[in-house]
């Protein structure tokens, strides 16, 4: 029985994760801190023999040292995500930045394939659309604070790559595009998809920033587990890049249109268009984010299968008993 440890294993990709990898009998343990993870999200599996679960924060070294056993995969989730303009994003670059070094520095010392979940954010301001795994990355200034979180996943690539070539540690770094399921965080961090469900069904203002045209490739979340999957049992993947998501590319208007036609409550859609300015100050709102995924379906075979109108679906049935 193989052994897999995951950080962040009780967020949105973790807690999927756990799921699909307790039916193929593997041997789990996981990370959270639960500062965004949340507990009903693995509650489920809390009873299951074949999982651990280890509260605490990457961050601490003493956690990994206590740490009993080998692994023969790590897939390190755990993250801080962007953070709202007037924030301070200090925490933000050490979970990041630091945290991720602390799992490879295990890695290093106990073995294991380590995954790394990295972001589509890092392809920035890159006009070389659908972004490819080789494009370059086009990062806007460091007075917008919402570039921190990019730097710090690119910094964290640089770490992957050198632990892989001076010390031998197996790795593939994955860059995830936009994901959503009923376990998402529904708040700004969460994405727009989720925000624009729950105001959808509470007959709620959506909340829309600029004029809503910029697009973006969203999928459910059990697609970008496959592609975790996929990568972490092959070993065609060691040391590369791929891209994981959907590339079904939607203006955030239309996504809430579509959202509004799918839960068929009977009430009007309501939108609130509020200047970019006014919610990113000097940041610039990237227009297009969408993934090539010839890479990820030549060397993995990854196709996501359930699609951007399915999950959504599946999402608002499942949101709508919690409301």
């Amino acid at each position: 029985m193989k052994k897999v440890l995951i950080t962040g294993v009780a967020g949105l990709i973790g807690s999927h994760l756990l799921d699909e990898l307790l039916k193929k009998k593997y041997r789990v343990t996981g990370i959270d801190d639960m500062s965004a993870g949340r507990i009903d999200n693995i509650r489920h599996n809390l009873d299951n023999k074949n999982f651990k679960l280890v509260k605490g924060d990457i961050l601490d070294k003493g956690l990994f040292k206590n740490l009993k056993g080998n692994f023969d995969y790590i897939v390190h989730l755990a993250a801080s995500k962007k953070s709202e303009e007037k924030r301070d994003v200090l925490r933000s670059l050490g979970v990041n930045t630091e945290g991720t070094q602390n799992v490879f520095e295990f890695a290093r010392r106990r073995g294991g394939k380590v995954v790394f979940a990295s972001t589509s954010d890092v392809y920035g301001r890159s006009k070389d659309i659908p972004f490819r795994e080789d494009s370059d990355l086009v990062l806007g200034p460091p007075t917008a604070k919402r570039w921190a979180y990019a730097a710090a996943k690119l910094y964290s690539e640089q770490v992957a790559f050198a632990y892989n070539k001076e010390f031998g540690v197996p790795m593939t770094v994955l860059r995830y595009f936009g994901a959503f399921s009923a376990r998402s965080s529904f708040t700004w961090s969460g994405g727009h998809v989720p925000l624009f469900i729950d105001a959808v069904l509470k007959d709620e203002e959506i909340v829309i920033h600029g004029d809503g045209k910029q697009t973006r490739s969203m999928v459910y979340a059990l697609d970008l587990v496959k592609g975790t999957m996929l990568a972490m049992e092959s070993p065609k993947s060691d040391g590369e890049i791929f891209n994981i998501g959907g590339d079904e590319e939607m203006s955030v208007v239309e996504s809430a249109r579509l959202i509004h036609k799918i839960a068929h409550t009977s009430r009007p859609l309501k939108l609130k268009f509020i200047p970019a300015k006014k919610v990113f100050g000097t940041y610039r709102e990237i227009q297009r984010r969408v993934p090539d995924l010839k890479k990820a379906r030549k060397i993995l075979g990854y196709r996501p299968e359930i699609g951007f109108v399915r999950g959504l679906k599946l999402t608002i049935e499942e949101r709508k008993a919690c409301i």
